[in-house]
């Protein structure tokens, strides 16, 4: 299959370039204008990450059902002494509210001096509980589509703002005047991750370029990876813009899946055009051909037909098992019942078929159009003192060199290697015990934003508006939810608590539930959460808010975990079968990886809850950071556990004995594995200079976990195993055996 797929890449090389071409420009036109329905980055989502079928999730749903008024925006007013001097706040407030009420789309505007009666409780409920600022609740009209009330949100934020500091200007010249919405508050999380995808990107495509023409020489070899990286992440997105439309797809999961994509962009360019260069090594060799004498004419472009066609056929091959596996990997995800792990699933799933796809095809027609300019030297060739380096740290390799040699170390004393292998990766995964998963999307709003302050301004000083820490609904009236009120008021760390009719539910009340504490998703707020749901009211009660929400999704992924893990572990387990042959191979792999994995999570864990190397303090990791960090670490590590095996498979089947096969296929894939993790590990480290810290996690994690895969395991381990094992790594049932020779040979 795959020597009939280069044989038509080869023959058709243009057609495939031009075909590739069209779906870029047509994912980057659904990406960047989205064709009258908004592109990408607007119809991202930034809510609340609820779980389906959970208390939680009903209760977000019924206190977000009321559709009798249209959206609501808070103008939060600060450093105005209301208390000393209410006249000339009055006044003010009624000149800036005036102009308010006149904007388009603006149905209402409540301020404090509005309301009948300064001393009610409505009016006091807008006012700040320091005495020095005020809130107005702007509603929006009802019916506005989402472009017209994103429009009326900018237009609220920017007239509220100078509306009252030019009525405050002298009564009030310090005062600060902040907007808060749903609608602003996704559009400041949607900016800071375009901020931080361009910031990523900025510095990780520079700096593997740099690596990559270290590695091959020259910069057209070098741009070939990248150039399937741009393409797989552009339609990529453009298969998350699509998903807009049947999933919520969320903002900070962006980084996420393009990530992804270029590291595998990279990876499998990687080995696709160092197998390339290598065939047309072996072919020249075989013509008689020496020191870089290359034919000219049609027995050039002969020579580079022949060879993406062998390379189509063994580094394809090895690539699409490659992609298939991580794929694999991914699906796990899919059975969670949270939309935020399907969207991540799918939007994964995609960008990596879509590299491997692009890895074997368009990066082959465009070897195939550049001819023999590919393994020419290049200029770099001829810079004093570079040859020594690109022959040291290069693509190019033979049997024999510094790999072949550290395996026949390894091959010397396997236990004592696997011994202290063992012993550093357990020590690595010691701090896994304390990992603490949290979910609060109100962490992602950007820090030094206008509407995270008013965010943090409401939370503080305005009780009845601010966003409570745990929200309850229950089957009463306000009287009867009186004693449940009266007890959730005597927890600890609660400092306000009310009870009111549920608008838009006859016979339900909504309690609100304020926490004295430092982190709303935090220990003292899950144990709030779970002594609610424990007591006994005599009827309907659901808990929500953060923290219920966070308990509700890690119950839902722990639940789910064991069936996530068996269709993981069966279907990576036919693809190593199906690509080695062995039933053996495919158990090693997964026991070290998933040590490997849970090892590096250990590190990761460790680095960020106590602040080391720089990253900040954080009391636990994302609770969908831990899940994408398993799935795609562990795909990523059975990625370089393809690429060795790949190699060490084919000096087996060519009849080499199992210690002299691991050797060779060490030393030919070594050197590609440790240029591509160097590569991959640079890329995610870059990703970690943004804000979101959802994306410093990731990168971090992945860039440890690839780290300790390409060195401690693949080098070390992997080798060691393979000896200890000796002829039982090939060992199948004779039936299996013969099914695998039938397979083989269709592949």
């Amino acid at each position: 299959m795959f020597t009939r797929i280069g044989r038509t890449v080869s023959r058709h090389p243009v057609g495939f370039v031009v075909g590739w071409a069209l779906l870029v420009v047509l994912a980057a036109s659904l990406v960047f204008q989205g064709w009258g329905r908004g592109g990408l980055f607007e119809r991202l989502a930034s809510g609340e990450v609820t779980t389906p079928g959970t208390e939680s999730n009903v209760v977000s749903s019924m206190t977000t059902s009321d559709d009798s008024t249209g959206e609501k925006i808070t103008v939060v007013v600060d450093g105005v002494d209301v208390a000393g001097d209410y006249a000339n706040a009055a006044a003010a407030a009624t000149a800036a509210r005036e102009k308010l009420t006149g904007l388009d789309g603006v149905a209402s505007a409540t301020d404090p001096f509005a309301l009948p009666g300064s001393a009610s409780q409505q009016a006091r409920t807008l006012l700040s509980t320091d005495g020095d600022g005020y809130a107005v609740v702007v509603a929006l009209d009802e019916g506005l589509t989402d472009k017209e009330a994103d429009a009326a949100n900018a237009r609220v934020a920017a007239a509220a703002e100078g509306a009252y500091r030019d009525s405050l200007r002298e009564y009030a010249p310090g005062a600060e005047v902040r907007a808060v919405s749903a609608e602003l508050i996704g559009d400041s999380i949607g900016e800071l991750v375009q901020k931080d995808l361009a910031r990523g990107e900025s510095v990780s495509l520079p700096v593997a370029l740099v690596l990559l023409i270290i590695i091959f020489g020259g910069l057209l070899a070098a741009g070939l990876p990248l150039l399937g990286a741009l393409a797989s992440i552009l339609i990529g997105m453009g298969v998350l813009w699509g998903l807009t439309f049947v999933l919520d797809v969320y903002s900070f999961i962006l980084n996420v899946i393009s990530i992804l994509g270029l590291a595998l962009s990279i990876d499998y360019g990687l080995l696709l055009v160092s197998r390339y260069r290598e065939e047309v090594a072996i072919q020249l060799d075989e013509a008689g051909h020496r020191d870089g004498d290359l034919p000219a004419g049609a027995d050039m472009k002969e020579l580079v037909r022949r060879s993406v066609v062998r390379t189509v056929a063994t580094a394809g091959r090895t690539v699409s098992f490659s992609a298939l596996t991580i794929a694999c990997s991914i699906t796990g995800l899919l059975i969670i019942r949270s939309p935020i792990f399907k969207t991540i699933a799918v939007g994964a799933i995609s960008v990596s078929l879509v590299a491997v796809a692009c890895t074997i095809t368009l990066v082959p027609a465009i070897i195939t159009l550049l001819g023999g300019r590919l393994v020419r030297p290049s200029a770099l060739s001829r810079v004093p003192g570079a040859n020594r380096v690109l022959r040291a740290v290069g693509d190019s390799s033979s049997d024999h060199g510094v790999f072949s040699r550290l395996s026949h170390r390894v091959v010397a004393h396997p236990w004592i290697v696997m011994l202290v292998i063992a012993a550093v990766l357990g020590l690595m995964a010691a701090p896994i015990g304390s990992l603490r998963m949290r979910t609060n999307v109100a962490e992602y709003i950007p820090r030094d934003s206008a509407v995270r302050t008013g965010y943090d301004v409401l939370q503080n000083d305005y009780p009845a508006l601010a966003t409570p820490t745990i929200s309850i609904v229950a089957r009463t009236d306000v009287e009867g939810a009186s004693g449940l009120v009266s007890d959730i008021g005597a927890m600890d760390d609660v400092a306000h608590v009310s009870a009111s009719d549920l608008t838009g539910h006859e016979g339900m009340v909504l309690i609100r539930v304020l926490m004295d504490v430092d982190d709303p998703v935090g220990r003292e707020a899950v144990d709030a959460v779970e002594r609610i749901r424990a007591q006994d009211t005599g009827y309907r009660v659901w808990v929500g808010g953060a923290a219920a929400q966070q308990t509700d999704l890690i119950d839902s992924m722990v639940e789910r975990a064991p069936w996530a893990a068996l269709i993981v572990i069966t279907a990576v387990f036919v693809l190593l079968f199906c690509m080695t042959g062995s039933l053996v191979v495919p158990l090693k792999a997964l026991l070290i990886n998933g040590f490997s994995l849970i090892a590096s999570l250990g590190v990761t864990s460790w680095l960020f809850e106590h602040g080391h190397l720089g990253l900040p303090q954080t009391p636990g990791l994302q609770t969908f950071i831990v899940a994408c960090l398993m799935a795609f670490g562990f795909g990523l590590a059975m990625d370089y556990e393809v690429f060795l095996l790949a190699r060490i498979n084919e000096y087996w089947e060519a009849g080499h004995d199992n210690d002299e096969a691991v050797a060779r296929g060490l030393q030919r894939s070594g050197r590609i594995i440790t240029s591509a993790a160097v590569i991959i590990i640079a890329v995610f480290l870059g990703f970690v200079s943004g804000e979101m810290i959802s994306i410093k996690e990731i990168g971090v994690g992945l860039a440890v976990m690839v780290a300790a895969d390409a060195t401690l395991v693949r080098l070390l381990l992997v080798p060691a195993t393979m000896t200890v094992l000796g002829r039982w790594n090939w060992w199948a049932p004779g039936p299996l055996t013969r099914l695998y020779g039938h397979f083989r040979q269709k592949v």
